[in-house]
């Protein structure tokens, strides 16, 4: 499954499947390494995490993918790498092309003609922690970060004039109207032809103003109907210029605020759902397709209309799952716990911000995401944190005016900029990390500190804003069962959640909640796991092979009002 744009004119090759493959160990001083001497005796399936495999399990160090394809001689290309663990450097035909810095973040590479038509592809993997290299993932993150190549790679053959995206908004919900911001992959400026067609209908031709490689068009669809997360209706738009055309896929819809609640179309939502995390104990975060699709039914059985993306840059696939699951999604470039010595780091900061921009660019068109965030549970109560917070919030508004902003803060009393977003999302585990240890049933801290937390929003002035929990939960080992309702217990799990749900679902001042979390997921078998049995985070309400809980149940019956 190719996600949404699709390229239906020009020769889009898929590399997915198996390459070749060498690990080369954790000693590789990779300033030093001449892959030319790298002998491959093994393959390895792309897309996939070689520390997945058994083979493999555990192992840090620096690993070398291979493969090769026949394309038209003298064409450009663009190389499209859906995601990449954790630090890589890309060789094409034996030339070092560029070292993405970005896990779990779209890389589109742009590649040169060639006289010939056998091109090599060849990508160092090294899943080794190192901040001077990669600074954006670390090892304190509570996920376990994995190497390989985690999602599909495309080589696609560039005609002239070729398309790279084209944005759509919707400026006249009841109307139709549309407004189309066409993105060429290179930057020229010229008025050019085109023909465009809505919805698989007849195309009518149109003229392209084209200013530095944009050219924006307003446009009116001819059976407008809008996405709801009831309805879940989607439009096609189909660009033709020249040789080459896109299609891209879209809803009409509108995000808002009103009265504390958070609006599609105008009508207030209550946000019911779960963070999740793209992850297997087989598979690491390259999920195949029908995992995706298992997820999605799971999260709509439980009555879940919401779903948040924990804490990276979500699989296109995914998304369009989303799009027409009527799933509203909130998308977050990657961050976890930062602290004050990321926020004085001109590196860490400059990457944030591509990131961010990126992950916009990659999801621009899906209707299902309604908020952007950035920098999970960072230092954002240190006045040090402002600077990047500001330019984060401000570069989402500069690339997408259109939909909501906001960070998961776990400072909640203290947050020093929560006036920069639009929704003020709060991770907090009462009962779970109790504040008094002393308590019969943890549980009865959930709701005095649910108050507590909305009503220092209101003393600091930003109790309009939605107040949307986006972290809440506690553990339990799948299949233990105790009858004193005992921490890591499958009872004490399934009441926190029957509190938390009762109240989220009950209180009109709560926009909404995202349980911690759908699955449990592997984080590090360190010292760490002391606080993690099993070397999982055990939250989830169902096990990490999906297998309910008893929480599941309760949950279900919560969100569907039954």
């Amino acid at each position: 499954m190719m996600a949404f744009p699709h390229f239906p004119a020009r020769q889009v090759h898929c590399l997915d499947g198996l390459w070749d493959f060498a690990y080369l160990g954790d000693d590789i001083d990779l300033d030093a390494l001449d892959v030319r001497g790298v002998e491959f005796t093994e393959r390895m399936p792309v897309p996939g995490c070689f520390d997945a495999t058994p083979a493999y399990a555990g192992r840090r160090g620096t690993a070398v993918y291979r493969t090769t394809l026949r394309v038209a001689p003298d064409t450009p290309g663009l190389l499209s790498i859906g995601a990449l663990g954790m630090w890589a450097r890309i060789y094409v035909d034996g030339q070092p092309i560029c070292e993405p810095t970005l896990p779990y973040s779209q890389i589109g590479i742009s590649i040169p003609a060639a006289d010939f038509s056998t091109r090599e592809i060849l990508v160092v993997s090294d899943n080794r922690f190192d901040r001077e290299r990669m600074p954006l993932l670390e090892q304190f993150f509570d996920f376990y970060a994995y190497g390989g190549i985690f999602r599909s790679v495309y080589w696609h053959e560039l005609p002239e004039y070729a398309l790279d995206r084209v944005e759509i908004v919707t400026t006249d919900l009841a109307a139709g109207r549309i407004q189309a911001a066409v993105r060429f992959h290179e930057e020229f400026s010229d008025t050019i032809r085109g023909r465009v067609a809505i919805d698989g209908g007849a195309f009518a031709m149109l003229e392209l103003a084209v200013d530095r490689g944009t050219a924006v068009l307003d446009l009116v669809i001819p059976e407008p109907t809008p996405w709801t997360p009831q309805a879940p209706a989607l439009h096609t738009l189909e660009l033709r210029v020249g040789k080459d055309a896109i299609t891209e896929r879209f809803g009409l819809r509108t995000v808002g605020i009103k009265d504390g609640a958070v609006t599609i179309n105008g009508e207030p939502v209550k946000l019911l759902g779960y963070c999740r995390h793209e992850a297997h104990p087989q598979y690491g975060p390259a999920l195949p397709l029908d995992q995706l699709v298992q997820d999605l039914q799971l999260l709509r059985d439980l009555g879940c209309n919401f779903v948040r993306g924990s804490h990276y840059p979500q699989d296109p696939r995914f998304l369009d799952l989303c799009d027409e699951y009527g799933m509203i999604v909130f998308e977050e470039s990657m961050g976890w716990g930062q602290k004050v010595e990321h926020f004085t780091d001109p590196a860490f900061q400059d990457l944030q911000i591509i990131q961010t921009q990126e992950m916009v660019r990659k999801s621009y068109n899906h209707p299902a995401i309604v908020m952007w965030g950035f920098l999970n549970e960072g230092a954002s109560n240190a006045p040090e944190s402002r600077k990047l917070y500001e330019k984060l919030a401000g570069t989402l508004r500069a690339f997408d005016n259109t939909r909501l902003v906001t960070y998961a803060s776990n400072h909640p009393l203290d947050d020093l900029n929560l006036d920069l977003v639009d929704v003020v999302s709060i991770n907090c585990y009462p009962g779970w990390y109790a504040a008094d240890r002393e308590l019969v049933a943890p549980s009865a801290e959930i709701v005095p500190t649910l108050d507590r937390i909305r009503a220092s929003l209101a003393e600091r002035g930003l109790g309009d804003k939605p107040f949307l929990v986006t972290e809440i939960g506690a553990g339990a080992i799948y299949g233990w069962r105790d009858p004193l309702r005992a921490h890591w217990s499958e009872e004490y799990q399934e009441e926190y959640l029957r509190v938390v749900c009762e109240e989220v679902v009950a209180n009109d001042a709560i926009a909404g909640v995202a349980l911690w979390q759908f699955c449990d997921c592997r984080t590090y078998a360190s010292a760490r796991a002391l606080m993690r049995p099993r070397a999982f985070n055990n939250k989830g309400t169902l096990d990490e092979y999906r297998r309910p809980k008893l929480a599941y149940r309760m949950v279900r019956a919560i969100f569907r009002g039954e």
